[in-house]
């Protein structure tokens, strides 16, 4: 491999159809020209029609992967996404020990209803995890998770992000496109910086993974030495390319299912 080339790591669970984990985020790095490092958190049961079981990792095996990893070659930037309960313990270990920016993407529940947390996963999440972010990114139903609130309309997700910032987070991307409104709103914020990412709302029924292709190229533009506000911003935009590639090429073409994920 290149030297030149830089690592990003994902830790994640691993998607049999490709669309979302794992095979998601090295398609994306490998398309941004990063090369992929990857841990299994946790082995899925699942197709673009939803995910019907996640299978636990034994947490020997996450810490043992990860270690060798580390031990070899260091990555710019990491990002993780499916993790389990039994898992998080060696995720915490890890954050405590790296210097590298991490992307935590929480996720809590399956694009087809699967509940994949823990009340005990939601704790850890808020005191151990989200501190030791670079940047977390929760769609609106982890948002209300974590702050066991009711979010309704775009209008108050910068007072909930700061609801994040409160409980020790660094800095939160808040994915709007659960909100049932006309158009789809991200907002980021960290402590100086506030930013509205607005998108039309495609209305794709079978396209799932975008949350993956998110993080994964946030942390690809990291990796490649931008900031964390160009990185989101340049990933914003990334993913709206793709989204747009599978409108112009319409529903049911090979475009599609090509990029199935993304």
């Amino acid at each position: 491999m290149n030297a030149k080339v830089p690592l990003a790591l994902t830790i994640a669970g691993f998607d049999p159809s490709g669309g979302a984990g794992i095979q998601e985020d090295l398609k994306v790095f490998h398309e941004l020209g990063v090369h992929g490092l990857s841990v299994v958190s946790a082995i899925t049961v699942q197709s673009s029609f939803g995910m019907r079981r996640a299978v636990v990792v034994n947490p020997e095996l996450v810490s043992e992967q990860i270690n060798c990893l580390l031990e070899d070659r260091q990555p710019a930037a990491a990002k993780t996404g499916l993790l389990t309960t039994e898992a998080l313990p060696a995720i915490i270990e890890f954050l405590k020990k790296i210097s590298f920016p991490v992307v935590v993407d929480p996720i809590f529940e399956s694009g087809s209803g699967l509940l994949l947390a823990s009340s005990q996963m939601i704790e850890l999440y808020r005191k151990e995890v989200i501190p030791r972010a670079a940047l977390i990114i929760p769609n609106v139903p982890e948002t209300q998770t974590l702050l066991d609130i009711t979010i309704v309309d775009n209008s108050s997700l910068e007072g909930v992000a700061r609801s994040l910032l409160n409980i020790g987070a660094k800095a939160v991307l808040i994915k709007g496109g659960h909100l049932k409104e006309d158009q789809v709103v991200d907002l980021f914020l960290t402590r100086t910086n506030a930013r509205r990412f607005v998108k039309p709302r495609r209305g794709f029924r079978d396209v799932h993974g975008t949350g993956c292709a998110l993080s994964a190229a946030i942390t690809a533009f990291l990796a490649r030495g931008s900031s964390l506000a160009d990185a989101v911003a340049s990933a914003e935009a990334y993913i709206d390319r793709k989204l747009a590639d599978l409108l112009y090429a319409g529903e049911g073409t090979p475009i599609i299912n090509h990029l199935k994920g993304v």
